[in-house]
């Protein structure tokens, strides 16, 4: 088989239960298990054992399936002994991101691919697994639910991930592209992502040797691979704004910068975030997310921690259909420009919490603190625009971050295989967009077209719009002074016609009250000079200060 990309096949399915969000399809064992999993993370590969849904009826449970392991001939169960326990690992595949409690144990066995475009299945044996046997999500109100699905890790900066239990000998167990390259399938040890848009039809898209050149837009920027024992993606993350693509912004500004600091003078001039598949949300500070939500209609629900969109408020439809964007700004390793800003369209943040969370789907947006000293990250609400790629190259490799685009994409991928410089597609991301979003005209919106920083008065858009009406009406109150002065003056002012030497011509003009006043034309005079003309002058002035009196 020759080395070209892998187009890994995306399920069908969507899930929740804080989504939607979408999965890869793979099979494990032999006989084939059938999964769907959420693509991400590192070394071993997250896999829910049908014990997890034990004493509960809901399908919801393990909906994208579960594994037993009881009935696989290629199974190992026995040979690693180390304990999932040691390193707190059993419960916590998000970094501290989401609070769980699991039970868990490592096994390996054999993955098998079934790649699109191709003729055959591909089986990567003993592949490294934690077998969760035991788990369940809790949210801020100590409410526990069940999971969906696991996870399919995306390889490590290592060959395998080893164990060795006292003083025996390793143990290796495969991971997923280093295998690939290694077996000649693959060119290089390395994967292309973007988690694409559930709700918006945008599939996703996870290719290993490669990655699918139309998914990614504009500058690239490169960072070294961590060759740590987590091979986290971390980046230092400057600043968090409001944008607009086109049209009139929905806010009393047109843009509006410094949220990431904003309220916590503890925050100088950036943060390390780690950008996270394995978890659903934003994962920042809490005065980061009270800035972000200042001026969108939300309310906050402390049963799960996060913010509900307030439908029925006529902002809700504005930010959620117009060309409004939060983004994300980054320090560049490798660009010309100093930063590098991903925009997140408001629609990809109007997620849904649905059963068994609530029993009513409901939109929110999805901010939240991460638990207890957890690390700052950006979950899948942030990767539904974003591009990751990864090249391992045994611990010398780089991972890329780039815009990602929007639902208007090729169906037909570009496939390209990662060299030492990424190539991004010539796409306008606005195009991406263009059907999926309507630009609010200048008129319907509130705004002033002013861009708004950290040093902001601290004025709320409800505030704003209070006082352009308050200025508006005193405007109209000044001007009709006016209008009825004027009209007072000129009934009240005597007639003082010039003299005249014949029969004067006429010309109708229309009056102020409607009515037609017939205005004389105006006589020759004679031009005074010398001290005649300022006697005329005097005594015109004092005429019209009379006048002026009377009125």
């Amino acid at each position: 088989m020759p080395s070209v990309p892998l187009q890994i096949l995306t399920s069908q399915k969507k899930y929740g239960p804080d989504g939607p969000w979408q999965a890869v399809s793979v099979s494990l064992g032999y006989p084939f298990q059938p999964l769907d999993l959420y693509p991400g993370g590192t070394f071993e590969s997250i896999i829910l054992a049908k014990t997890v849904c034990n004493g509960t009826s809901s399908d919801i449970c393990g909906a994208g399936g579960l594994y037993d392991p009881g009935i696989s001939s290629t199974v190992d169960t026995t040979s690693i002994t180390y304990s999932a326990h040691s390193h707190g690992f059993a419960a916590d595949w998000t970094l501290g991101a989401m609070s769980n409690r699991a039970e868990a144990r490592y096994i390996t066995d054999q993955l098998t691919l079934n790649p699109i475009g191709t003729q055959r299945a591909i089986s990567v044996p003993d592949l490294s697994i934690r077998m969760i046997t035991e788990i369940s999500t809790i949210y801020p109100d100590g409410s526990e639910y069940l999971p969906q699905l696991g996870q399919l890790a995306l390889g490590a900066s290592n060959i395998n991930q080893s164990f060795q239990v006292g003083n025996g000998d390793l143990i290796n167990a495969t991971l997923v592209p280093t295998y690939l390259f290694t077996s000649g399938v693959i060119a290089s040890a390395s994967y292309g992502l973007h988690i694409g848009s559930a709700a918006l039809d945008l599939p996703l898209s996870l290719w290993f040797g490669g990655y699918d050149q139309s998914r990614v837009i504009g500058p690239i920027n490169a960072l070294p691979s961590h060759n740590n024992l987590l091979d986290n993606f971390f980046i230092d993350l400057l600043d968090i704004g409001f944008g607009v693509d086109n049209g009139a912004s929905p806010f009393a500004y047109s843009s509006r910068d410094g949220l990431l600091a904003e309220g916590n003078s503890s925050i100088s001039s950036s943060i390390s975030v780690d950008l996270n598949p394995a978890a659903p949300y934003l994962y920042l500070p809490e005065s980061t997310c009270a800035a972000i939500l200042k001026d969108l209609p939300v309310t906050f629900q402390p049963k799960y921690g996060l913010y509900f969109w307030n439908t029925q408020d006529p902002q809700y439809a504005r930010i959620i259909s117009s060309p409004t964007y939060l983004g994300f700004t980054f320090r560049a390793a490798n660009l010309d420009v100093a930063n590098l800003t991903i925009k997140i369209p408001f629609q990809l943040l109007n997620l849904t919490l649905e059963q068994p969370l609530i029993d009513v789907p409901t939109p929110y947006f999805p901010c939240q603190p991460p638990q207890g000293s957890a690390t700052y990250s950006l979950g899948r609400a942030f990767l539904q625009a974003a591009f990751i790629g990864v090249n391992w190259d045994q611990g010398l490799g780089h991972w890329y971050l780039a815009q990602a685009p929007g639902p208007n994409t090729a169906e037909n991928p570009t496939q390209t295989l990662f060299t030492e410089n990424m190539i991004s597609s010539s796409t306008n991301w606005s195009d991406t967009w263009m059907t999926h979003w309507t630009a609010l005209p200048v008129t319907d919106v509130n705004t002033t077209g002013e861009t708004a920083s950290k040093k902001s008065d601290g004025l709320s858009s409800g505030a704003y719009a209070g006082i352009g009406i308050g200025c508006a009406l005193v405007v109209g109150i000044i001007g009709l002074f006016l209008v009825l002065l004027r009209r007072r003056r000129q009934h009240s002012r005597p007639s003082a016609p010039l003299p005249q030497t014949h029969e004067p011509k006429t010309q109708e003009i229309p009056y102020t009250d409607g009515e037609i006043y017939e205005a004389p034309e105006p006589e020759p005079r004679e031009i005074f000079s010398g001290q005649q003309e300022q006697a005329w002058e005097m005594e015109h002035t004092e005429h019209s200060r009379h006048i002026s009196e009377l009125g």
